[in-house]
């Protein structure tokens, strides 16, 4: 945890932002932050959860020695009310340090995911070149003007698909 005095200064942090020459930002640096203000949360919890207990070790002392300030049935309704409080807070502070950790959990997937989608783009982008390369040499220039040796067989195959479909039309109309 971030051993700030100052919740309120580190919620008025400066928001992560992509510089050119540090690179991209990323989803860790993302959470990174917003785990400086979780934890700042949590200090303030921890903070009103200790002047809670305070409260009730130190006031509830006033209180019995003061009887006319709360009917005793008040009083024990304080200490109780005092007393969920804490439970509550501490029951949020362990919600907010567990979400923390599930987020930094979920940054590392989500950079692992972009970064293996990144290798794939990469190795597809190499057998998309690899492909049109060899499309290319089959494709090259014959030995004069005209089509290279694969156009007329693209050609041959349109011709033929369109045949085909001539034939399927007629044999329609034919019933």
């Amino acid at each position: 945890m971030t051993n700030t005095k100052d919740p309120k200064r580190a919620m008025d942090s400066s928001p992560v932002t992509s510089n050119s020459a540090a690179g991209p930002v990323t989803f860790s640096q993302v959470f990174g932050q917003q785990c400086q203000l979780m934890e700042a949360a949590v200090q303030s919890l921890h903070t009103l959860n200790d002047q809670i207990s305070h409260f009730i070790v130190n006031k509830s002392k006033t209180l019995d020695e003061d009887e006319d300030a709360f009917l005793p049935s008040e009083k024990e309704s304080l200490k109780n009310s005092m007393s969920l409080m804490r439970h509550l807070l501490m029951d949020a502070q362990a919600g907010i340090l567990s979400m923390m950790d599930d987020n930094k959990q979920l940054a590392l997937r989500i950079e692992g995911a972009i970064q293996a989608a990144g290798q794939e783009v990469t190795s597809l982008r190499a057998e998309l070149s690899a492909t049109s390369r060899r499309l290319a040499e089959l494709g090259g220039p014959g030995p004069g003007p005209g089509p290279g040796p694969a156009e007329p067989a693209l050609m041959d195959n349109s011709q033929h698909g369109a045949q085909g479909q001539k034939l399927i039309l007629e044999e329609e109309r034919s019933y």
